[in-house]
């Protein structure tokens, strides 16, 4: 089953992946086809673990995504996939190639990202079609349809998502909860080898992306032409720049110790040599406005 893709990018949402994806698409790895009736971005990211309908649909309609240019390395760079270890690990094993496998993670300030999450359903929801937007898109409005400040998305909906104990992510909340990275990461890291897995930082993807760009090669075992760069996706003057401060010591208050924990795994599960140890540590003290989509 060689035309699973040998890559997964597996997020975090909000975090960076679609640029990266970009430079190593135009570099030459394969993207996933895109099926009658989907949107343009399953080019990018199959949602096969993330979606039951798909993923029940088994390892062959997977592959098949990714039929075509011969030779070529496949990526799937789907973000929602962070939340589904135990899916990828099957599927692989089933394939034979759970050992080969290479995923890559981009971990953002989590409440940088969360203010990326809201700003990104705003923009949506303003410039979609009512018919186009999905209860996902839906948690930014209030039941009047108006949209929720990003203090009052805080308290009715990133709150109560982070604090929702789930086994298994399938809710609306799943994007909130990307945050909680070391509640993921551990299982990536029972499931697969740990030098199968490169974690990165959004801070030097933004400050310094030629290093980041060297160990993501380093990596993947092959050198990828071009240059990886960001911009903004949205210049949107409605755009969030900083959270409020209440907003800010909310979460601050909540991911703190979830952070902590997350050091803490990967100081004690050290992965490949091209990896940034010590991971450096998330500076809520600083602007977290940027966005990268």
């Amino acid at each position: 089953m060689s035309l699973l893709p040998t890559v997964q990018l597996i997020g975090a949402q909000k975090a960076g992946t679609s640029a990266i994806s970009e430079w190593l698409f135009e570099g030459g790895f394969r993207p996933s086809r895109v099926f009658d009736g989907e949107p343009y971005y399953y080019r990018k990211e199959a949602h096969f673990f993330d979606i039951d309908w798909n993923f029940h649909r088994g390892m062959e309609y997977y592959a098949s995504r990714y039929e075509g240019t011969c030779g070529a390395p496949a990526l799937d760079a789907t973000p929602d996939t962070l939340a589904f270890a135990q899916r990828v690990h099957d599927i692989y094993l089933s394939a034979g190639c759970a050992t080969t496998v290479k995923i890559i993670v981009v971990l953002r300030d989590p409440i940088a990202r969360e203010l990326s999450l809201y700003n990104h359903l705003v923009y949506d929801c303003q410039r979609l079609d009512p018919s186009q937007l999905s209860d996902w898109h839906k948690q930014v409005t209030k039941t009047d349809n108006s949209i929720m400040s990003f203090d009052e998305f805080v308290r009715d909906v990133s709150l109560p998502a982070l604090a929702t104990d789930e086994a298994q992510d399938y809710g609306l909340g799943r994007s909130s909860r990307h945050g909680l990275y070391a509640n993921h990461l551990q299982d990536w890291f029972r499931l697969f080898d740990r030098n199968q897995i490169l974690v990165l930082s959004y801070d030097e993807l933004c400050n310094n992306p030629k290093k980041l760009q060297q160990r993501v090669q380093g990596f993947i075992g092959r050198i990828v032409p071009g240059d990886l760069c960001h911009k903004n996706s949205s210049n949107s003057p409605i755009k969030v720049q900083m959270p409020s401060c209440e907003a800010r010591q909310c979460l601050q208050s909540f991911m703190k110790p979830h952070n902590e924990r997350l050091y803490q795994l990967l100081e004690a599960h050290i992965g490949p040599p091209m990896e940034q140890r010590p991971f450096p540590r998330f500076s809520n003290e600083e602007s977290v406005g940027s966005i990268i989509s």
